[in-house]
């Protein structure tokens, strides 16, 4: 005797967790590989000291190019920051998802009339998938954080065992504390994104987006996120960077009296407009992929779905 199975339709289907968690990997990978002498140049310009001359993004990365060893010098440290990206975009787009299906299913067990999250469940839920994801990658972030800031010296293993000296095994979670602090960043992104999307939508009467609009709306939600953390994405890259001279490694306090000391409010802010244009452009490229990417995932995992179900209902 068959038992009765529901099949969901289509547009009725959602993506499960792990869809969501691959499409955001590859997604954030692909936009990695296009952005990453942005990258390594924002780092270089955060880093730079009050008394060196200032330089633009453009102008740091045709130093680096120069100087450094053509591109090779403008990846160093890729291959490190392609796992810390792979692992950060996984793991937060599956608990991210995860979580919030667990709340919206709450949301209508508790008799309200829509499962749709509100504002405070989106951020919380956002900054705790963030959270979770930031304790497994910063490790390999301090490792690339070095190697980005080193001009080309040393290796993975050697930049680890450098880190592993100076600071104990404890030095690889070195600025997670700032982190915890940062986890508001994607939550905020991930929000705008959504509200700008739904907003434009309703207004034009539209069903989807075309990948042009997902790169405008999602590198704008990003650069709205930056503008807001920056002060604590420059004093993470503060603490993180290492250096002989900073065996003894200052707390984020500590950084933080430091630098308004040497270079006053404005000192925090050093770098934010390189920070903005690498957001805009890895945000923008990533989303759109991982949108692409994410649709033909649910075909595929809705025709996995229809399989099992027909399987059930032959039973």
């Amino acid at each position: 005797m068959s038992e009765k199975v529901d099949i969901i339709d289509f547009e009725e289907y959602k993506l499960p967790p792990l869809g969501h968690a691959v499409s955001g990997a590859v997604g954030s990978t692909i936009a990695n590989l296009f952005i990453y002498p942005l990258d390594i140049s924002t780092t270089r310009l955060q880093l730079k000291k009050g008394t060196e001359k200032e330089q633009g993004i453009l102008d740091t990365i045709k130093s680096i190019y120069e100087k450094e060893g053509g591109i090779k010098g403008l990846y160093a440290g890729l291959g490190s920051d392609t796992i810390a990206t792979v692992l950060s975009s996984f793991i937060y787009f599956y608990c991210y998802t995860a979580l919030r299906n667990v709340q919206e299913k709450l949301n209508t067990r508790m008799g309200k009339s829509t499962a749709q999250l509100n504002v405070a469940q989106e951020l919380f839920l956002g900054a705790e998938a963030a959270l979770i994801s930031r304790f497994f990658t910063t490790p390999v972030s301090n490792v690339t954080t070095r190697l980005q800031t080193s001009a080309g010296q040393g290796g993975f293993r050697s930049t680890a065992t450098a880190i592993l000296k100076q600071k104990g095994i404890t030095g690889f979670w070195t600025g997670y504390r700032a982190s915890m602090l940062l986890v508001s960043n994607p939550s905020i992104t991930y929000f705008a994104f959504e509200k700008l999307k739904s907003f434009y939508m309703h207004a034009k009467r539209k069903s989807s987006l075309s990948p042009l609009e997902v790169f405008l709306f999602s590198a704008l939600a990003k650069s709205i996120a930056t503008m807001i953390t920056y002060p604590f994405i420059f004093l993470r890259t503060h603490m993180i960077s290492g250096g002989e001279e900073k065996k003894d490694s200052r707390g984020m306090l500590n950084t933080f009296k430091v630098i308004i000391e040497k270079d006053g409010i404005p000192g925090l802010y050093k770098g934010m407009k390189a920070q903005l244009i690498k957001g805009f452009f890895n945000q923008g490229i990533m989303y759109m992929i991982k949108d692409y990417v994410a649709t033909y995932l649910t075909l595929v995992f809705y025709h996995s779905y229809k399989l099992k179900m027909k399987a059930k209902l032959s039973v």
